[in-house]
């Protein structure tokens, strides 16, 4: 494991904890993102909102990051990230108990940093339904 990915773990994990509930846990990422470790804890920040609004569901158990290749047909894009220089992901979370996965496009900004945008693929799925 590269020492980027690790620390982009350590990253997300921090953020998510401070974003929940007082209750101590160890959010512990899989799988690979290209996202710097303040851009996976915004975008984890910003789906932990909407599971929230979304499913009543404020307590982030696991996530599992994917790179999508660069051939992957996004659904409903609300931006073409690929065609912007930048690619997409695919991100599964434990959230209170069930599975939900999520589409993540990003994309370099011309003011610096990184633009994401996210799409919900799935609805809350029973924990059995695979990745």
């Amino acid at each position: 494991m590269k020492t980027k990915h690790l620390i982009a773990g350590a990253m997300i994990a921090m953020a998510t904890m401070a974003s929940q509930p007082v209750a101590a846990y160890t959010l512990t990422p899989t799988g690979r993102t290209l996202a710097s470790p303040q851009l996976a804890a915004d975008v984890l920040r910003h789906i932990g909102r909407y599971s929230k609004a979304t499913g009543g569901c404020s307590f982030t158990f696991s996530v599992h990051m994917a790179v999508l290749p660069r051939s992957y047909t996004p659904v409903r894009p609300s931006v073409n990230a690929v065609a912007r220089g930048g690619h997409f992901e695919q991100w599964s979370l434990n959230a209170c108990g069930a599975r939900q996965r999520f589409q993540v496009a990003m994309w370099p900004s011309p003011r610096g940093g990184t633009d994401y945008a996210i799409t919900p693929l799935t609805g809350r799925l029973p924990l059995h339904v695979g990745r």
